[in-house]
């Protein structure tokens, strides 16, 4: 059978390309195409670690034409206003497009703002998106998507990234082509965020709990149609081989092996514009503390322009740069498959993760390493406050549980950190409930194994295949 991954942009490289799930594939039989619009090296370095190399098509973009950016964003802010309702939870409103950029786009939000007010109830909301995705059959990029598709003639798209709007136009030629869909739902937070501009015959999800809220997001969408996989990101830490010694990896980075490691993880600018202050708070609380290495990673698709007066200020903080290429533009980013261990390492050897409430504490949790939130306001007028982001809904997951460290403010960085070190086991007790409710089965077979399989499944119960 043939097997079509839609790769829109960097973030399904290391998920996909870099996972066992290729490999699998073609050692079960099936033709892998890469439909994409990425960096000649990423699929030569994928060839490389998978054995082979993939079938490729060209992805080529198209611009929406203001007819369809009116319907999705009414119908995305009018499923925030539903999902706020929904949950009692403000929090959701701040995932709506501020009013900046140019003219022609705040025009464009506040017109969406206005028709999205008018939908008043669910059933509205449905209407308004099956008009968009009326509206996307009649552009030139699902005909020439269309064509593409009946060229290639794949058994099944997969599309690796459910909130890139562009896949839409391929995923509704697909299925008119008698393809079969799936996307996969990316991230942890998106469900409640109204992130989800296509629609697809079947969808991945992490976990039984990302399952329900699925179904409670989007009631339409049938349960037989959400398939509980995993998400490849993790099986790389099931990779035993990936992790070196203590020793060989402090000498690898220029780190000392003897002292505990705390690695303060950034965040990107819009969700932490003051996170280079924070930083310094990390760094003015352990710079006495001479048994404490402290590391400092960016989010990788950014720079480290707005920390260099903090890491010139404070020599001792350890920079260690994400092995990422960057590029202009978004499907420019991707990471080397060396930033994949390095990550891996950093999870196993550090003593915890500081940062303003990132996934990255699930990654340090699989290891049993606690994660520490930073949980106070530098100005009394920051764009994103930290109320404000730990009461986002994924945060609601976390329950009563003790799941994560908090400082509340910088003097309690110090005593938070050292209780971390001196006694894990007192602190975020319950972190492993919680990165097992969030990302599903840590034991047993791999996320890219039950991919495989649900994909072998589908193709299998579908004998109509296209004319």
């Amino acid at each position: 059978m043939k097997i079509c991954f839609l790769i829109p942009d960097g973030v399904g490289i290391r998920n996909y390309l870099y996972s066992d799930l290729f490999r699998q594939l073609n050692e079960a039989g099936h033709k892998v195409v890469i439909w994409h619009a990425l960096a000649r090296e990423v699929v030569s370095l994928a060839s490389k670690i998978n054995g082979f190399t993939p079938q490729e098509k060209e992805l080529k973009a198209f611009k929406d034409d203001f007819l369809i950016q009116l319907l999705k964003e009414s119908s995305t802010y009018a499923r925030l206003r539903f999902n706020t309702k929904l949950t009692n939870n403000p929090t959701l409103m701040l995932n709506w497009h501020d009013q900046k950029g140019s003219f022609s786009r705040r025009i464009l939000v506040k017109l969406s703002e206005m028709v999205g007010k008018q939908i008043k109830d669910y059933k509205g909301i449905e209407g308004t998106e099956n008009l968009y995705f009326s509206r996307l059959r009649k552009t030139a990029a699902y005909k020439q998507y269309f064509a593409d598709l009946r060229k290639m003639k794949p058994d099944l798209l997969f599309c690796t990234h459910q909130r890139y709007p562009g896949a839409a136009y391929a995923m509704e030629a697909a299925k008119d082509l008698n393809i079969s869909t799936v996307t996969a739902i990316f991230s942890w937070d998106n469900l409640p965020k109204a992130r989800l501009p296509l629609r697809s015959d079947y969808y991945t999800v992490w976990s039984e709990f990302m399952k329900e809220e699925f179904k409670f997001y989007y009631p339409e969408i049938n349960e037989n149609q959400i398939g509980i996989t995993g998400t490849p990101q993790f099986d790389f830490y099931k990779n035993k081989a990936a992790i070196e010694g203590r020793q060989e990896f402090a000498e690898e980075f220029g780190l000392d092996a003897s002292k505990s490691w705390v690695c303060f993880s950034g965040s990107d600018s819009k969700t932490s514009p003051y996170d280079a202050a924070y930083l310094e708070d990390v760094a003015k609380a352990l710079q006495g503390e001479g048994q404490i290495q402290l590391i400092f990673r960016q989010v990788p698709i950014e720079g480290v322009e707005r920390y260099l007066e903090v890491l010139k200020k404070y020599p001792f903080i350890k920079h260690l740069n994400p092995l990422w290429h960057k590029g202009q533009y978004w499907n420019q980013f991707y990471p080397y498959p060396e930033d994949i261990t390095h990550l891996v390492n950093l999870s196993f050897h550090c003593a915890t993760v500081v940062n303003i409430g990132s996934t990255m504490a699930l990654d340090f949790s699989w290891f049993d390493s606690p994660g520490l939130y930073l949980n106070y306001d530098h100005t009394g007028n920051q764009e994103w406050r930290t109320q404000d982001i730990y009461n986002f809904q994924h945060f609601k997951s976390m329950g009563d549980w003790d799941a994560v460290a908090w400082a509340n403010s910088p003097e309690e960085i110090k005593e938070r950190v050292l209780q971390i070190i001196n006694t894990p086991d007192q602190i975020a007790k319950d972190r492993k409930l919680w990165l097992k409710k969030i990302v599903g089965q840590i034991e047993g077979q791999s996320s890219a194994s039950r991919i495989n399989n649900f994909l072998t499944e589908i193709i299998s119960s579908k004998p109509d295949q296209i004319d």
